[in-house]
């Protein structure tokens, strides 16, 4: 009885540890998702969210969007900027109340390695009036933070344009 216990138990055992292998090793469909959850999209989606989120008092949403040596050629002022520049730059950007909109997408890449560019839209509150800035962007991610953004006023205004560039600061 005793050798019938055993064998039954080894077998128990084999069958455990086999099962436990193949539920813990990554299936291919496993791995295509893993890297398919974290896309240019969703960055470009969490820095436009950031920027909500942000205020002059508090930049660090939009800030912490950037990577440590991050460069920034922005809409509204010369660049490049790097490190406490970008922070500069938001605390005086947010102080016009800015949101925006992406009007159009090119994304390729991921996380890891991944690129954006488009059009934007800024409505700005400029002392108390309305403004809209049309701009072009370029993002390029690097492990899911913004290593460089370009952005800059499109050369030839959409019909719609209210003021003539950027707010001077």
């Amino acid at each position: 009885m005793k050798r019938f216990d055993r064998t039954v138990l080894r077998r128990y055992a084999s069958a455990a540890v086999i099962l436990l292998a193949v539920l813990a090793w990554p299936s291919a469909g496993w791995s295509r998702t893993a890297r398919h959850a974290c896309d240019v999209d969703t960055l470009l989606d969490r820095w436009v969210t950031a920027l909500r989120a942000s205020s002059p008092t508090n930049p660090a949403p939009v800030v912490g969007t950037y990577a440590v040596n991050a460069v920034l050629l922005p809409t509204c002022e010369n660049g490049p900027l790097t490190g406490g520049d970008i922070k500069g730059y938001f605390v005086n950007f947010l102080g016009y109340t800015p949101s925006v909109a992406i009007n159009t997408r090119a994304i390729s890449g991921d996380c890891a390695n991944g690129f954006a560019s488009g059009l934007y839209t800024f409505k700005l509150k400029v002392n108390g009036a309305d403004k809209t800035l049309y701009a072009r962007y370029t993002f390029i991610f690097r492990q899911d933070r913004i290593a460089q953004h370009h952005s800059s006023l499109e050369p030839k205004p959409r019909p719609v344009v209210l003021g003539d560039g950027c707010p001077a600061h």
